[in-house]
């Protein structure tokens, strides 16, 4: 008997999922987990190392399917009773897996040459919290085995979410989506708009489409079940339209949870999986209390639309500003009226999808993609002051003594301190998609290289400044402080945000995001007492300008006069990522 062909790393899942061999410990497991995670992985690194671990997991099964083949055929065992080979017909002559509710979509076991393997199924009834989909697996041509092995011929599925008992002649088996929809919780964005972006960017990204640990089944004969099976890739029903201009706000504040408020003006219509989204407003505005959103409480979800990551990653930084203003274990000092403890965060909000529609494909195992009209666009302002009292006092070598004060109302007069950061900003985004009439997609070689050609769109860009006030006085001494960002260029700090869709030298579309907050730095400048000139103001920007030189005494010492060299540099906040870093 000669040995079947090698198998390559599909070939050998299929065939370790059917396989009653002994199998070596991690061996199942590296061939259903590696191939999606060298797909997602961008460090070559750790690539080069799943895909080694890949290629031996991938020698130990063609080992063991030779040892398998050398068992049924040996002839001090009586010989073969047929000239069967492994994922070649014998006892059972043909098999199909086909659309449980349109049998003219299947794939048909023995593969054709260059046909179609895989079966393509959108999801749309729930089943266990998932969407779910039937598939009909059916053996259409048999006979009795040769070797007279028990339950020989049958069909062996596995991956099902129901059921993966051998099927003797035809069942019906569910399949689920391994795409999760986004949780409808509502951060910024109302969940119906969350839904319909997310949406909107799985459908464009080729990476939906391959198989991530798909159904199967494979041949149950005398020699095994071989290879080169029948797979179903489910995906998520989707079905949309939309039309939504106003726009959506949250505060967040230091003390208590933020609060969401919308005025918008439109409607979202349609079905994802087995949710149906109907949301519809006429204007009004609306204000009501939501979680706070931390990035690391964000819970993955599949892949990220880049238009809501942006969006997130500034709220999470205006809630990590919030978080830091007040330092769990500081003694609470009294806040000064004349800073605020709040940011607002407002997004001026369009969207349009005239159409999105994902569906199965007419007598054909493939799906088709329709988009037309599809297009999202944001402004956004960022105003708002928080106070970082106690981020300040507990960074200030003087700082204890002061808070200690700032406790006793009776030494409240001894005693004082104040720090706030005034922030501002703006940014714009926008993201479409061209339009797609329709597109074939499934088991033709050439539906990627077509998708990635499809018109896509991001750029987004925001800045957030941050202006800093602080001064602090403990009986007579008094220090005033001068803000900049950590490289010293300005007297006010900043967060960027950047996002962009580039292309790669392969000629695909690569995402690309920028970070950076340049950090608050502090610098002290000590004095016994301010002159009469500088009571003209109580702004530390005057006491470096105009008095920069200024000398004064109280008390028999002497104020400082050369203000190039601080008495303290306190780090409050250091600074994150890249100016330049887009990645």
């Amino acid at each position: 008997m000669m040995a079947g062909p090698t198998m390559n790393a599909e070939e050998a899942l299929l065939w370790a999922l059917g396989s009653d061999m002994p199998q070596p410990p991690l061996m199942l497991n590296t061939l259903t987990m590696n191939p999606p995670m060298i797909a997602a992985e961008t460090s070559p690194g750790h690539r080069r190392m799943l895909q080694e671990q890949l290629d031996r997991a991938v020698e130990q099964a063609n080992a063991l399917r030779a040892r398998e083949e050398a068992e049924v055929f040996d002839l001090a065992n009586g010989g073969a009773a047929c000239d069967c080979a492994p994922g070649e017909p014998c006892c059972l002559k043909e098999f199909v897996i086909e659309d449980a509710g349109d049998a003219s979509r299947k794939v048909t076991w023995p593969v054709p040459e260059n046909g179609p393997r895989t079966l393509f199924l959108t999801c749309k009834d729930p089943y266990g919290g998932q969407p779910s989909a039937k598939a009909r697996l059916k053996i259409t041509s048999k006979e009795d085995c040769k070797q007279g092995k028990a339950g020989v011929p049958s069909l062996r599925p596995s991956n099902f979410a129901d059921d993966n008992s051998d099927i003797p002649d035809s069942d019906e088996r569910i399949v689920t989506t391994p795409f999760q929809m986004p949780a409808l919780s509502g951060k910024i964005l109302p969940p119906e708009v969350i839904t319909a972006v997310y949406i909107l960017g799985l459908a464009i990204q080729s990476s939906t489409y391959r198989a991530q640990r798909s159904p199967a089944a494979g041949a149950n004969q005398c020699v095994g079940t071989g290879f080169g099976g029948l797979t179903v890739c489910p995906l998520p029903h989707a079905k949309l339209e939309a039309e939504l201009e106003g726009s959506v706000g949250i505060t967040i504040f230091s003390s208590r949870l933020p609060t969401l408020s919308a005025k918008l003006t439109g409607k979202i219509t349609g079905e994802v999986g087995n949710q149906t989204l109907e949301f519809e407003k006429s204007g009004e505005a609306e204000e009501k209390q939501a979680p706070a959103t931390r990035a690391q409480e964000r819970q993955q979800q599949g892949e990220s639309t880049p238009l809501i990551s942006f969006i997130e990653d500034i709220q999470d930084a205006m809630n990590g500003l919030a978080g830091e203003s007040g330092s769990p274990d500081a003694l609470r000092a009294p806040q000064s009226d004349a800073f605020g403890s709040s940011i607002g965060i407002e997004l001026k909000l369009g969207l349009k999808i005239g159409t999105l529609e994902l569906k199965g494909k007419e007598a054909s195992p493939d799906l088709s993609l329709a988009l037309s009209g599809c297009e999202v666009t944001y402004g956004l302002s960022v105003t708002g002051k928080m106070d970082l009292l106690d981020l300040f006092l507990s960074r200030f070598p003087r700082g204890p003594e002061i808070r200690r004060r700032l406790a006793n109302p009776g030494n409240a007069v001894s005693a004082s301190a104040q720090c706030a950061i005034e922030v501002g900003g703006a940014g714009d985004l926008s993201y479409g998609i061209g339009d797609i009439a329709s597109l074939t997609i499934g088991n033709a070689d050439d539906w990627e290289a077509r998708l990635e050609e499809i018109e896509h769109t991001f750029t987004a860009k925001a800045r957030i400044t941050g202006k800093v006030f602080a001064d602090a006085r403990l009986e007579a001494e008094t220090w005033f402080f001068k803000a900049e960002a950590a490289a010293g260029a300005s007297v006010s700090t900043g967060w960027h945000f950047g996002g962009r869709v580039v292309r790669s030298q392969g000629g695909g579309r690569k995402t690309e995001k920028l970070y950076h907050f340049e950090g608050v730095v502090l610098r002290a400048y000590a004095t016994v007492s301010v002159s009469a000139a500088a009571s003209k103001s109580d702004s530390s920007s005057d006491v470096f300008g105009d008095y920069a030189s200024t000398s004064s005494v109280s008390g028999g010492v002497t104020a400082k006069s050369n203000l190039a060299e601080p008495d303290y540099t306190l780090e409050i906040m250091s600074p994150e990522g890249e100016k330049d870093g887009w990645i």
